[in-house]
């Protein structure tokens, strides 16, 4: 459960923020732990409380790069040799982030009472997802946690790396569709109304591209409520939608099948897969529960169906290899190698392998991706720029004929 607190710290100073715990006494107890003595504690669903957890939840609560920072700072810390109590103090302390460092409070608390650092840092899952928790548990049982610090800042660092190739790779075409279709709207609502007074005074049949403009123009003027109140039901149905298991199942399959993207979504999925899995492989998590972790974090639901199907199939005796294979997501070489992987007993460099050199095709297909869509864009900003002409221009053609003809 989540609360809202208001509470003093040790300092005599207020503080206020949201807390996770199993009940309130657990929640009452960690918080004395921390030298917090509390003035209000309510459920986040109730109040102002409630509605600034709901305004959050729309938010990410730390950004990718102040993840990667505090993990990177975290690593370097403990393999300094100092005490949990001390480097989460610290850590604490150096944090800009509100959200994470309340959170890193609540940590050092729960640990200072004994509970697990994964278990603790698991409190909070809007920061630490699932990946994280799992690697810091596998860490911390075998007792290879600055190994493990490591590898989750080579993971994350990767990943927010491939984040921003594809958002930059996007962004142009984004642009363009943006202003086609503000010049759009700004052409059906101040300019044809204009030609559209013009023609009506001649009282003739006006040509078909012509009348769809000026009823879209009609439309646009009188009506854009409408399209409003239909933009926001299509999307809020939409999302409903693919927030649902079958809904999201069936819109990630569709995202594969996409020209240009599906490619791109393909080698990305198979990209994290590998870093993923190596990360987790190397940490010494067993492998039914590597797979577990990994249909969670993947990022496409039909990858983590697949996924959990391999599980299954480790569960009954098969190899890696031999579940990879009954796949129909996963590329020939990356079941090869993975075949290979785990022959010789390397599977971990063997993914890592794999994976590098599906970030460099990644960074290719982005680095060309505008070229790609270029003939896309141009269908699409010619058949607009058609239309526009044939509409305004093709009826002072057909009066010019007419008064020639006279």
């Amino acid at each position: 459960m989540q609360m809202a607190y208001k509470a003093y710290d040790p300092k005599g100073g207020v503080i206020r923020g949201f807390v996770d715990g199993e009940n309130q006494r657990e929640i009452l107890q960690s918080m004395k732990q921390r030298g917090l003595r509390i003035v209000q504690l309510t459920p986040a669903s109730q109040g102002l409380g409630g509605i600034e957890s709901k305004l959050q939840s729309f938010f990410p609560a730390v950004k990718n790069e102040e993840l990667i920072v505090f993990t990177r700072q975290f690593h370097t810390l403990f393999k300094a040799g100092l005490s949990m109590d001390i480097l989460l103090s610290t850590l604490t302390k150096q944090t800009q982030n509100k959200q994470l460092q309340q959170a890193l409070m609540s940590i050092q608390g729960d640990i200072q009472s004994g509970t697990s650092l994964a278990k603790a840092f698991s409190k909070h899952p809007r920061i630490f997802d699932k990946l994280y928790t799992s690697m810091l548990l596998a860490g911390e049982e075998a007792g290879i946690l600055e190994q493990v610090l490591g590898e989750l800042v080579n993971v994350l660092e990767k990943d927010d790396k491939l984040k921003r190739e594809v958002s930059s790779a996007t962004l142009y075409p984004k642009i363009v569709v943006g202003v086609m279709c503000m010049a759009l709207y700004v052409m059906l609502t101040f300019v044809i109304p204009k030609f559209a007074a013009f023609y009506d005074k001649f009282q003739a049949q006006l040509p078909l591209p012509t009348r769809i403009l000026m009823a879209g123009s009609d439309f646009a003027s009188n009506y854009w409520y409408v399209v409003l109140v239909l933009l926001v039901f299509v999307v809020w149905t939409f999302k409903r939608w693919v927030n649902s298991p079958r809904g999201r199942l069936k819109w990630d399959l569709q995202k594969l099948r996409f020209p240009v993207f599906g490619n791109l979504f393909q080698k990305i999925s198979m990209a994290r897969f590998g870093h993923l899995f190596a990360a987790l492989y190397r940490s010494g998590l067993p492998l039914v529960r590597s797979f577990e972790v990994l249909s969670q974090v993947i990022g496409n639901e039909a990858y983590a169906r697949e996924i959990s199907r391999f599980r299954e199939g480790l569960l009954k005796g098969k190899t890696i290899a031999e579940v990879m294979r009954q796949s129909k997501l996963f590329s020939v070489i990356m079941i090869e190698t993975t075949a290979i992987g785990e022959q010789s007993g390397n599977l971990d460099n063997m993914l890592s392998a794999m994976a590098s050199h599906f970030d460099l095709e990644i960074s290719h297909i982005t680095k060309n991706l505008t070229t790609l869509l270029e003939p896309i864009l141009l269908c699409m900003m010619f058949g607009m720029v058609t239309l526009m002409a044939l509409g305004i221009f093709l009826p002072m053609w057909n009066m010019s004929k007419a008064v020639m003809g006279h």
